[in-house]
């Protein structure tokens, strides 16, 4: 079996790719089959967060040319194993995207898919082209007011919509809270990703959070999520085993 989540946004800026790498960590860590596939392949940017530049072939060859999926991956240095999309404004296509998340040398595999945001037509192909999909939003207005609109196409071309990750939430400030997103988006939601300086450090480091502090907030969150996703149960690690972590670093 191939299990293709599309990680979606209504616009830049929410944390999609954030979202998508982190996911993927952490679904790794649970002992799953990851790959990583940045399907922005317009404005890639899924490997360059991973410090990640060269790349003989990415996915838009894979799609141009029916290249197998495999001669596009690459492994980042904590394991992670990702397809990445071209650097350079280089056309793919699209069209064949879906059979190529269905490719048999995928199977037993989650395939983690960073989508573009917005709802032009390719990036609503690309989005049918996953068996699910997870949107990410931040808890203000033009934001989530993007995502309804976003959630009701998604589920009028019925898709499979998991539910909705709130990112960079900052409990007890003038947000829209989860449950006001939820209501109006007639949609769960199935995380919340609290602000956290690890998350710019990690880029800073090119490293997931989940890797680089498996303890901070946001870390502990996506794994929550992961777990989720996959049907697994998730203990939140005792707030002495994350001082012990700390004293050790």
């Amino acid at each position: 079996m191939i299990r293709s989540i599309g990680v979606i946004s209504a616009k830049g800026g929410v944390g999609k790719t954030v979202t998508t790498v982190n996911l993927s960590a952490a679904l790794m860590e649970f002992g799953n089959k990851i790959i990583a596939v940045d399907a922005d392949v317009k404005m890639s940017g899924l490997g360059l967060q991973l410090g990640m530049y060269h790349f003989p072939l990415t996915l838009n060859d894979v799609l141009n040319q029916n290249l197998s999926v495999l001669e596009a991956m690459y492994i980042h240095s904590s394991g992670l194993r990702i397809i990445p999309a071209s650097l350079y404004l280089k056309d793919a296509r699209i069209s064949r995207l879906k059979h190529v998340l269905n490719d048999s040398e995928l199977l037993d595999t989650i395939v983690m898919v960073d989508t573009p945001p917005g709802l032009e037509k390719n990036n609503l192909t690309i989005m049918r082209s996953c068996s699910e999909i997870i949107v990410v939003t931040t808890p203000e207005l033009p934001s989530v007011a993007d995502i309804m609109k976003t959630i009701k196409i998604a589920k009028e071309k019925k898709m499979n919509v998991l539910g909705i990750i709130v990112n960079r939430y900052k409990k007890g400030t003038e947000q829209i809270t989860p449950e006001e997103i939820e209501y109006a988006c007639k949609t769960p939601v199935i995380g919340i990703v609290p602000e956290d300086k690890t998350i710019s450090r990690s880029i800073f480091k090119c490293t997931p959070a989940v890797f680089l502090n498996p303890y901070s907030p946001s870390s502990i969150e996506f794994k929550r999520i992961a777990a989720q996703l996959i049907g697994e149960e998730y203990k939140i690690p005792h707030i002495f085993r994350r001082l012990l972590w700390k004293l050790k670093k």
